[in-house]
């Protein structure tokens, strides 16, 4: 495995009006989001360089989730000093979050290599506090086949961060796909410790620079650190290899409340600001 320790450190702002994303060495900014808008606004939502803010009913999800997702500024909105908010709250007994799916889809081209990346903060959830009892944000990817008719798994998923109260302080970062000529889930996942009083920068980088499938690779990255990888050989399959490392995927920033990852909420969870996940920026780089 190979080990970059500066691949995602915090370098000089660029020049772009992306002012607070950091450049890579070796790589150029494709897409991106500094969340540098008034404090109390909304997201950008231009379809060429913004976001969807996916709304949902709480009871139509397959994760047992207790929240609505809705499209409100109480649950989505910039800080006004270069943070996103996403925040659960409870109004009137009933759970509503926010969830935010790029408009763009981002594909890695044979020959190169392609990091999504951003830096997030979660709630305290050391010693897993009764306060923050079923929170389960996540930062990830979607392949865009899901949006033209293909099923999940079999669409490809990347967990670049998943977190939840539950689990403490542990990220798991995940690949979601299907068997061959089927649509049952399988999965390679990975996990690392992190300190969840602070902010840290998750990333996923997908390399197609090997001229073999087999040694393609797909990495997951915690502050600048590789902490799993998985390569076509190690999948074994070149059809579900394309479905991971060869199709275009969006990105996805939620904070969920129940479900089958986040555990059950209780009456002692509580919504509002302290309760949030919060992002200075996300990243789409591919290398140059």
């Amino acid at each position: 495995m190979v080990h970059l320790p500066t691949f995602l450190a915090l370098l000089a702002s660029t020049a772009s009006v992306w002012a607070a994303i950091p450049s890579l060495p070796n790589y150029r900014l494709v897409w991106g989001d500094d969340f540098n808008w008034s404090a109390g606004s909304s997201v950008n939502r231009d379809p060429s360089s913004g976001w969807e803010v996916f709304k949902r009913s709480r009871f139509n999800n397959d994760n047992n989730e207790t929240q609505e997702y809705r499209d409100h500024t109480n649950n989505v909105r910039q800080s006004g000093s270069g943070e996103l908010y996403i925040i659960p709250t409870k109004e009137n007994g009933i759970w509503y979050s926010g969830r935010l799916h790029s408009f763009r889809s981002f594909f890695v081209p044979a020959g190169r290599a392609m990091v999504i990346q951003a830096e997030i903060k979660v709630p305290n959830f050391s010693g897993s506090p009764a306060k923050y009892k079923g929170l389960w944000p996540a930062f990830w990817a979607l392949g865009q086949g899901i949006r033209e008719g293909v099923k999940w798994p079999k669409c490809g998923e990347w967990d670049i961060m998943e977190v939840a109260n539950n689990r403490g302080t542990w990220n798991q970062g995940t690949l979601h796909f299907a068997l061959p000529g089927t649509n049952t889930l399988t999965s390679r996942r990975g996990g690392i410790e992190y300190n969840s009083q602070e902010y840290h920068t998750w990333a996923i980088k997908i390399d197609r620079r090997k001229s073999d499938w087999r040694w393609e690779e797909i990495t997951f990255w915690r502050d600048g650190k590789v902490y799993h990888n998985v390569t076509g050989n190690s999948i074994n399959n070149w059809g579900q290899w394309n479905e991971l490392a060869h199709k275009p995927y969006f990105v996805l920033l939620n904070m969920a409340v129940g479900g089958l990852f986040g555990g059950v909420e209780g009456p002692t969870t509580e919504g509002g600001l302290g309760s949030a996940v919060r992002v200075r920026y996300v990243g789409v780089y591919e290398s140059v």
